[in-house]
């Protein structure tokens, strides 16, 4: 009986990475800047944190968008800011799990880490944020197609940002 159960042991690990591997693939991180990001300075002690116990992320330097596509896509999609008060990005809570309840309603979801506003990275830091959430729409809109997207169907959801 047991040498049974054995044969289905590799199987079952393959079937198992491959749900895996899916369910990381269809998440994808896109840098949003292909270089440096414009109005940014160098910062060498300038590192980002992420708390993963509190879904907190600090001190970005380097903005993405991470994709959720929902199981069946409408065609709408949302660039989503998680909050913070320009101190952190509560990632976690206001933005993976936010882009997953948007997926449930057939919405591809983009979640946008942005650079929070700091004198040491930024030559203006009133502006920073916002060029990363225009350059994230930007993004979108020029690859509508890659996600089946409408382009003129594209919300933005800031939180306290």
């Amino acid at each position: 009986m047991t040498s049974k159960i054995f044969k289905f042991i590799p199987l079952l690990i393959g079937l198992f990475l491959l749900m895996t591997n899916y369910s990381t693939a269809q998440n994808q991180v896109i840098d949003l800047w292909n270089k440096n990001a414009p109005n940014s300075i160098a910062a060498e002690n300038y590192i980002e944190k992420y708390e993963e116990a509190i879904g907190k992320m600090s001190k970005v330097t380097h903005p993405t968008l991470t994709v959720f596509v929902p199981e069946n896509p409408n065609g709408t999609s949302i660039v989503i800011c998680p909050g913070g008060g320009y101190e952190f990005l509560s990632i976690k809570k206001e933005g993976y799990k936010t882009a997953e309840w948007f997926n449930s309603l057939g919405i591809t979801a983009f979640v946008l880490k942005y650079r929070l506003p700091s004198d040491e990275i930024m030559e203006d830091k009133s502006i920073g944020p916002l060029q990363d959430a225009q350059e994230a729409v930007r993004y979108i809109r020029r690859n509508t197609q890659k996600w089946n997207l409408h382009p003129n169907k594209i919300g933005v959801l800031g939180y306290s940002a």
